[in-house]
């Protein structure tokens, strides 16, 4: 009989091998990957000429292929972007116009697809004649990204209400400050600094908070809803730049942030938010789930120099 036990043993764990190898089963000693995971990085769009796409040097009067590939090696998924060109149209010209703005949607990393989506833009051209008197002309043609991206953070703050020490008992945690690395987007929150404050009634802490947020990228924030006048040339006031809306979550309760939207400066900016409903004192010092979730337009160019010779 022990032979057969033995037997026993051995066919059972072969199979619970064969199974965690098929991923029947989940390893309980390896943690799942998330989305989390993949927010990391500090860009969105990544965006490079193709090799000879446009040439270095060509001729006058001569046909010509213009070519990018984007790369989206951010987290977060982009639905309607756009991509412009410009050149210098005395010296140039496209070969069929409805081409130099065109939308263009890229998944970005997940679990599904760990590297992000890419696709590769090719457009025709054809150079100009150059002036008589010269041998050569230089000119740039210029490549153009528009596009709405977030950026999103969840993290687990401490909520302590007794803000004076009073109570006599062991805090499950402590208020302190948060210093954060890019969330996998060109905007970043880079640190989240907490405080609990009195209330009006007494009976009432209310939690806020300080986030400090910055542009990390390779180009400019602007107004969410503007991306299309970017890239298709038409100018843009002040106020349309550098705009960020935040919404801040605590548990399920939204904040009051303030100010709403963001005007992010150049070295960066911060938003308070404020938990105005205000948490019970009697209620014992806890964990909770803090989510910070950025929405903005991002805009990001390259450029490259073409000779144009007789």
């Amino acid at each position: 009989m022990k032979p057969n036990k033995n037997i026993k043993m051995i066919l059972l764990s072969v199979i619970i091998l064969v199974l965690f190898m098929s991923g029947c089963v989940s390893n309980p000693f390896v943690r799942p990957t998330t989305q989390d995971d993949f927010r990391t990085g500090r860009q969105g769009i990544l965006m490079e000429f193709l090799t000879n796409a446009p040439p270095s040097e060509t001729y006058e009067d001569y046909p010509f292929q213009i070519g990018v590939i984007l790369k989206n090696v951010g987290a977060y998924d982009i639905k309607n972007g756009f991509i412009s060109f410009t050149i210098e149209e005395d010296y140039m010209e496209l070969m069929n116009q409805n081409e130099g703005v065109s939308r263009f949607s890229l998944k970005g990393k997940s679990v599904s697809l760990p590297t992000g989506d890419q696709l590769i833009k090719i457009i025709k051209a054809k150079t100009k004649k150059i002036d008589e008197q010269s041998e050569k002309h230089e000119s740039a043609i210029l490549a153009n990204v528009c596009y709405q991206y977030q950026t999103k953070k969840d993290i687990t703050t401490c909520i302590d209400t007794d803000i004076y020490n009073l109570k006599k008992m062991q805090k499950v945690c402590l208020v302190r400050d948060i210093t954060l690395t890019p969330q996998g987007a060109p905007v970043a929150i880079t640190k989240i600094e907490s405080e609990m404050l009195p209330a009006e009634d007494d009976n009432l802490i209310k939690p806020a908070f300080k986030i400090q947020i910055k542009n990390v990228g390779n180009g400019e924030v602007i107004d969410k809803d503007k991306i299309s006048d970017v890239c298709s040339s038409e100018p843009l006031e002040h106020k349309e730049l550098n705009i960020v809306d935040v919404k801040v979550m605590l548990s399920n309760e939204e904040l009051e942030c303030k100010p709403e939207p963001l005007k992010l400066k150049y070295d960066g900016d911060e938003i308070r938010c404020i938990f105005e409903k205000g948490i019970p004192k009697e209620m014992a010092t806890y964990t909770s789930p803090l989510t910070i979730e950025l929405n903005y337009g991002y805009t990001y160019s390259i450029s490259k120099k073409v000779i144009i010779k007789k």
